[in-house]
């Protein structure tokens, strides 16, 4: 057992309070939590319940920072993860406030998904859309069912193409220009070839 000598406000945050055991830093907690398990100076306390009061205490403040997060974008369950382990919680504390909110449905990777490719698919071919949902940590799965789901994109290729085109001359460069930076976009070649065929017969 050691012995909570001193319990001081930390500096710049009047919210925690740096514990001491023995006359040495032991550890920072939220007042909430200080009050909640009345800790004081002079209460005999073992590193054990220490510990796992902090713990308590990082997760909740973990989870707080993670619900701050996705409200005001969605995230996926990697970001959140990510975001945490940035602000310097440890692995564990960042897993427990992700599952808590899968467990709630604050975080949906299937919906992130789906809401992403709603979104983005007048602007991005499935290539595209896949690579960007496999940054944010979507499983493959996940993503390529979703995109099964997409219609054919011949015709935003095809829209996308008429625009890049605007303007500019029918040669066989600007053609392959064009091919180019569908591409870039993330279509892959059946969409390209019905724009940049749609595209030659405009011209005829």
């Amino acid at each position: 057992m050691s012995e909570i000598t001193d319990i001081k406000i930390a500096k710049g945050k009047k919210s925690r309070r740096h514990i001491y055991l023995d006359n040495n830093y032991a550890c920072s907690l939220d007042e909430f939590t200080v009050f909640k398990y009345k800790l004081k100076v002079g209460q005999q306390i073992s590193l054990q319940q220490l510990e796992d009061i902090t713990f308590e205490s990082e997760a909740s403040t973990a989870f707080e920072k993670a619900v701050d997060l996705i409200s005001k974008t969605p995230k996926t369950r990697k970001q959140v993860y990510d975001y945490l382990k940035e602000k310097g919680y440890l692995p564990k504390l960042c897993e427990s406030a992700v599952n808590k909110l899968i467990e709630y449905r604050y975080i949906d990777d299937e919906q992130y998904a789906r809401s992403y490719v709603n979104c983005y698919s007048q602007k991005y071919g499935k290539k595209k859309m896949e690579f960007m949902l496999a940054q944010r940590g979507v499983s493959h799965q996940i993503i390529e069912q979703v995109l099964l789901e997409l219609d054919s994109q011949n015709d935003v290729a095809i829209e996308i193409a008429i625009k890049y085109m605007n303007k500019k001359e029918k040669t066989q460069q600007n053609y392959d220009k064009l091919c180019r930076y569908l591409a870039s976009k993330g279509f892959g070649w059946d969409d390209i070839s019905t724009a940049l065929n749609y595209i030659k017969k405009e011209q005829e």
